[in-house]
């Protein structure tokens, strides 16, 4: 909560629009809002402004965590800290998961390079009426696992 002014006020042009896509008129509050329903961490160079939010949101049917991220509008002038900080961020949250999802507005291409750089792969498109989205899914590849855990092979 301490950097939720901060977020707001430095988030991407995309984000803004991306957040409005999803029915936010106010910044700052979906901010909060979010802070509340997921796991979300900052992450920033030392001494700079932050670079990205992102973090995991956990639906109530139990299927996988679907990561998010939220880039700072100085994004290009920090790409490669952005992305060794992205892969470290997979790497700590397939240290609990062994999965994620991720659905990404299909006009950001340089999101959706990102998510199959960070192994994620598309599963398809969809139209919600007003925007394409392309769903992704990202199994954790130190794990063997089976989407259905009562699926799973039983040890005696």
């Amino acid at each position: 909560m301490d950097h939720v002014d901060e977020v707001a006020n430095n988030l991407s042009a995309e984000n803004r629009r991306e957040l409005k896509l999803l029915g936010h008129t106010d910044i700052k509050q979906a901010l909060i809002e979010m802070h509340k329903t997921s796991e979300c961490y900052l992450c920033r160079e030392e001494g700079q402004s932050f670079i990205m939010v992102g973090g995991l949101w956990f639906d109530e049917d139990g299927t996988w965590p679907q990561m998010f991220a939220m880039f700072s509008d100085k994004i290009k002038d920090s790409f490669h800290a952005m992305a060794r900080g992205s892969r470290m961020f997979v790497s700590y949250f397939d240290q609990c998961h062994d999965g994620m999802s991720m659905t990404v507005n299909a006009d950001f291409e340089f999101i959706l390079d990102w998510a199959t750089w960070l192994g994620f792969e598309p599963l398809g498109v969809y139209d919600n009426g007003s925007q394409k989205y392309v769903d992704f899914v990202r199994c954790n590849p130190s794990g063997k696992n089976v989407y259905d855990s009562s699926s799973r092979p039983v040890m005696h």
